[in-house]
């Protein structure tokens, strides 16, 4: 599956949560390099998900630093197809 394919599942498994949902580019208006590619928000609660198009492809240097952070002032996590359905889960107990 291609990243941007599954960005549109996640993209629409947060809407269907009531999420207002951003894409992040790094370098464009002042987006710093490493951060993560959608950050979500609801109801007083955000998280950032770095997407990836399979459990083996590379991080850019800082994108796992910027997790680890995020991870700890709130919810962060790298997804992948392999780890949807346990996020997915997660996340239904949390939104």
């Amino acid at each position: 599956m291609k990243e941007s394919d599954f960005d549109k599942i996640v993209v629409k498994y947060l809407k269907s949560k009531g999420c207002l949902v951003l894409k992040l580019t790094p370098g464009v208006a002042g987006i710093p390099v490493g951060v993560s590619d959608r950050v979500f928000f609801k109801e007083g609660f955000y998280g950032f998900f770095e997407l990836k198009k399979n459990a083996k492809a590379p991080f850019r240097p800082l994108q796992k630093e910027f997790l680890e952070k995020m991870d700890n002032w709130s919810y962060a996590k790298a997804i992948y197809p392999e780890n949807w359905e346990e996020t997915r889960k997660e996340l239904d107990c949390m939104l």
